[in-house]
């Protein structure tokens, strides 16, 4: 898609221009000196093999990729940046294992969240005060732990969020696949139906279906008959497709409405998705490239991390974990740790606390953080096909909208 390739020759001038200015705006720390001082170690728990890896994988390179730009920058005030990845295989045991070994061998400052077992660990990284800074944000526990600090929209405004992208189409009756996989998936129904009932909306179809299923023509064929008019799968980005041609198959053309991780760049060529599709994205989406900022993360991604910003999957987990990346460093210079010796946990807890409505160079919702309470993020951005591409037909701004009073509990 040319819309998300830069050009040579724009990618170059761009570089050139904004190098130096943004990363005081955009990555947050000073460009002078070398990275010569103690490392900074950050771990991340991805489960990336597993039933939802198509839409988590490409994550972790993202946020390696910014570290490495951050590297040729002089590291966070001198002192460079350690990424460390382990992969969960989607499985609690080995989450926990191996945050345990982060935090005890590794002694990372920071952990970046990109798993779906992350409730094995989360109490773990709260007793030792090592902060989770970032990665997917849809997790619960962004909304329970105030351990964990999200870069962008939480699943608090997700209800919200599909029925009013339902609204902007016109559709009346609303219909949800959700994963089966991931517990997460079916603790989203009932929130979803209480936000309906108070916005006056009405849910007619909702089941659970799995990634391996040979096909999804039985749960097309229910939405129809169902009248659902506009449809989201609650699943990685494969399956999200999946489901779509199996409905076109059908003759059955409903809205796709999705959001986050379940959003992947292939969707423009899609059938089904290709002409019917509105969704949103936590943080600024992952094809814009129209600010300084975003500018600056795409030629990162393409100069560090090419295999993943070409990947058909490539969707808005590269550009939360990129931005996570850049969320470490801000905090770490409102702290100014790191001046008087190794970056600490408590120095990067306590430079997330000094955030005030930052929106990292114009890439993420206002991010304030109340320090012992969990703080949603209730923002997002919107997005759609049109014409064969993607597009932000109502502005790059984010949109705020709280969740109705009772509809979470």
């Amino acid at each position: 898609m040319n819309r998300f390739r830069i050009r040579l020759a724009a990618a170059a001038a761009s570089i050139l221009m904004i190098s130096t200015a943004l990363v005081g705006v955009v990555a947050g720390v000073s460009t002078a000196g070398a990275a010569t001082k103690a490392p900074v170690n950050v771990g991340i728990i991805c489960s990336c093999t597993g039933p939802l890896a198509a839409s988590i994988a490409v994550g972790p390179p993202a946020y390696e990729a910014w570290a490495k730009y951050q590297n040729t920058k002089g590291g966070i005030d001198g002192h460079p940046v350690n990424v460390i990845v382990k992969d969960d295989s989607f499985n609690s045991g080995t989450a926990l294992t191996d945050v345990e070994t982060l935090i005890t061998q590794s002694h990372v400052v920071a952990l970046v969240d990109a798993s779906d077992v992350d409730a094995a660990f989360g109490t773990y990284a709260k007793q030792h005060t090592v902060p989770v800074v970032g990665g997917g944000s849809s997790s619960e526990l962004f909304l329970t732990n105030p351990d964990f600090f999200s870069v962008g929209q939480t699943l608090t405004d997700y209800f919200v969020n599909f029925l009013d992208a339902a609204k902007k189409v016109g559709a009346t009756k609303f219909g949800e696949l959700y994963c089966a996989e991931a517990v997460t998936c079916e603790e989203g129904v009932p929130p979803l139906k209480k936000t309906a009932s108070a916005l006056k909306m009405t849910v007619t179809y909702v089941t659970q279906i799995s990634a391996s299923a040979p096909n999804y023509t039985a749960q097309c064929l229910a939405a129809k008959q169902a009248g659902v008019q506009a449809l989201t799968v609650a699943d990685a980005v494969n399956v999200v497709e999946a489901v779509s041609k199996d409905c076109v198959a059908q003759g059955y053309s409903p809205w796709e409405i999705a959001l986050d991780g379940g959003v992947s760049k292939s969707f423009t060529t899609s059938p089904g998705l290709k002409n019917k599709f509105i969704g949103s994205e936590p943080n600024i989406p992952f094809f814009a490239n129209n600010t300084p900022a975003t500018r600056l993360m795409n030629a990162n991604l393409k100069k560090y991390a090419n295999s993943t910003y070409t990947s058909p999957n490539y969707n808005e987990e590269a550009t939360q974990l990129y931005l996570s990346g850049v969320l470490l460093a801000t905090a770490a210079e409102k702290a100014k740790a790191g001046t008087k010796g190794p970056i600490t946990a408590a120095e990067v807890l306590k430079g997330l606390y000094l955030l005030k409505g930052d929106t990292l160079g114009g890439t993420a919702p206002p991010l304030t953080y109340h320090k012992g309470k969990p703080t949603p993020v209730d923002c997002w951005y919107w997005i759609r096909i049109q014409g064969g591409k993607f597009t932000t037909p109502y502005g790059v701004a984010p949109v705020c909208i709280p969740p109705p009073a009772g509809t979470l509990t």
